[in-house]
């Protein structure tokens, strides 16, 4: 299921992920609005570019939150998803995550490029679990 709507500018395509069973295991996953679909939970509360709070986490999403998101130009929401990985599939997305960071971060630095390494690395891994 998808549909088209153009707001702030841009050109969004609403391709919808299937909701999220909930006797499944899951994770939390930064998504678009336009990308996700009704019937997810929000993992965070959704804020307008002003600070104020949208809609709170662990609201169901329905199809006029997401038209009411893109049309305030919300670029990103964090929802529930199903997580299917097994274990050998998790330790692969780590080693592209630790190969990928060390290719933006080839060559010689100093502490604090090594800081910012470790930081981005720390993050990235922590989301991919």
């Amino acid at each position: 299921m998808f549909s088209l709507t153009r707001q702030c500018g841009k050109l969004y395509q609403l391709n919808y992920l299937m909701p999220l069973p909930m006797n499944n295991k899951q994770r939390v996953m930064c998504l678009a609005p336009g990308r996700a679909s009704p019937g997810m939970a929000l993992a965070k509360p959704v804020f307008d570019h002003e600070g104020s709070v949208l809609l709170t986490a662990e609201t169901v999403l329905d199809e006029a939150m997401f038209k009411q998101m893109i049309r305030r130009c919300v670029y990103t929401i964090s929802v529930y998803v199903a997580d299917n990985r097994d274990e050998a599939m998790i330790e692969r997305e780590l080693a592209d995550i630790r190969e990928r960071v060390d290719m933006i971060f080839r060559g010689t630095g100093n502490a604090a490029r090594d800081q910012l390494r470790d930081a981005i690395l720390d993050y990235r891994i922590e989301k991919a679990r």
